[in-house]
């Protein structure tokens, strides 16, 4: 996430790294002196259960049930979360969520005035800046022809109300004499101090698609400027709400998949230093990946389709999520979902090297880590729960994405599927390592 350049994606990456970085010194050198300290205190107040039988008989069986029927396992459990996963194929993040603020904000409220008023456009307007050859007059004739030709032609665009420019707004013909009596105001609001560039606003109509404003901005930006203008060796930039939208965009998916690949690769050298095997890294970044798209397909169904929008304290769907979001939640669930895989397969492989057989293993690396999966992923679904209940909707969003992806994958994924798939595996998991010495009824 470093690589990409915008700020607040760096802050995460930056809180990120120093927040693993502080957690292991405290949980390899603070932690273990406070236990040592603590000593057999640690077990004050506890609540005692009465124990009627092993505290992991329960997955024990469940286990046992996985490699008994590890086909039936597999379907009945991937085919909700496969469904899941189809409706990221919907997921709109070209375009930002609108009213995003809290409705007790007072820039929420002031925008909502604007809309009664109808005037709310204006917040979407777009300054225009030609930056004119040299040798060219900001208020000569040339100047004055190609602002009026630019801004004829964006005013036939979709979405677009009208243009204030300078010749619209003293009048379209030029002359020497309107030119000198011209107010210093004006003059400041369309000329640039430097008299280099001439300026403009671009103003939507009040029913205007976001995605036209958006086509737009690409489209100024891919034309010809001279085209446009009729004015050799001029520059034209784009600006305002919808040109950061489409830029913020645009950095995001220019590295999204860097970010994608460097994660993935990553991750799969690490395994394959740790597990000595090619199918355990494979079947875990397939198993985090599905865990990432069925989230990001909760998504869709709540905030674009509105199943249950009103629980989040919203009235109304939303035209599709923050581009940063898939990002976010892809780089957050990645390294979550993958604890719960080294807990899970390093069990496992112990118990292979111990010589039980492959189905044995399985059963016994389950019922050791079910327990901790499930209780560690009860607290990160409650923390991102809570996120979901706030104000803003783009935490919201980042809340129940997130607790869809750990509820999923601590559950379905790495209970569940994941076993099936190393059960059906057998031995095949471990290859080429060679993780236990004893007999394989794989």
């Amino acid at each position: 996430m470093l690589g990409i350049q915008l700020t607040e994606l760096r802050s995460i990456a930056v809180g990120g790294l120093l927040v693993t970085l502080i957690s292991v010194l405290i949980a390899t050198t603070l932690l273990p002196a406070l236990l040592s300290w603590i000593g057999p205190a640690i077990e004050f107040g506890r609540i005692r259960r009465r124990r009627t039988a092993a505290p992991s008989g329960r997955w024990e069986a469940w286990g046992t049930y996985i490699t008994q029927h590890p086909w039936m396992v597999l379907a009945v459990a991937g085919t909700p979360v496969l469904v899941l996963a189809l409706q990221t194929l919907r997921l709109q993040t070209d375009i930002e969520a609108s009213d995003w603020l809290p409705p007790a904000m007072e820039s929420a409220q002031g925008l909502e005035d604007l809309k009664t008023m109808g005037r709310h456009a204006v917040v979407a307007s777009m300054p225009v800046v030609v930056e004119l050859p040299d040798g060219t007059l900001p208020l000569g004739e040339k100047a004055w022809t190609a602002v009026l030709r630019l801004g004829d032609w964006i005013t036939a665009q979709p979405g677009i109300a009208r243009v204030r420019s300078l010749p619209t707004v003293v009048g379209r013909t030029w002359s020497p004499g309107a030119v000198l009596l011209l107010p210093s105001d004006a003059r400041r609001t369309f000329v640039s101090r430097d008299r280099r560039a001439v300026t403009f606003d671009v103003i939507p109509r009040e029913d205007g698609d976001r995605h036209d404003l958006a086509s737009l901005v690409r489209r100024v930006r891919a034309a010809d400027a001279a085209v446009l203008t009729g004015l050799p060796g001029s520059r034209i930039s784009i600006g305002g709400i919808p040109a950061f939208q489409v830029d913020y965009g645009a950095a995001v998916k220019r590295r999204f998949w860097s970010v994608v690949t460097l994660a993935i690769g990553g991750t799969l050298l690490a395994l394959f230093v740790g597990f000595r095997s090619v199918l355990v890294p494979l079947k875990a970044v397939a198993l985090n990946l599905l865990s990432v798209v069925a989230a990001l397909g909760a998504l869709v169904l709540v905030f674009q389709d509105g199943h249950g929008i009103h629980w989040l304290g919203l009235d109304r769907p939303v035209e599709g999520v923050f581009s940063s979001v898939p990002l976010l939640v892809f780089c957050v669930v990645f390294g979550l979902s993958m604890d719960y895989e080294v807990f899970l397969v390093a069990r496992i492989r112990e118990a292979r090297r111990r010589g039980v057989d492959e189905r044995a293993a399985l059963v016994e690396g389950l019922a050791r880590t079910a327990g901790v999966i499930t209780s560690a992923a009860a607290i990160m679904v409650a923390v991102f729960a809570a996120f979901a209940l706030g104000d803003f909707v783009l935490v919201k969003m980042l809340g129940l994405a997130l607790a869809v992806a750990v509820a999923l994958d601590a559950t379905v994924v790495r209970l569940a599927i994941g076993p099936a798939l190393l059960c059906l595996a057998g031995k095949w998991n471990w290859w080429p390592g060679t993780p236990a010495t004893g007999p394989d009824h794989a």
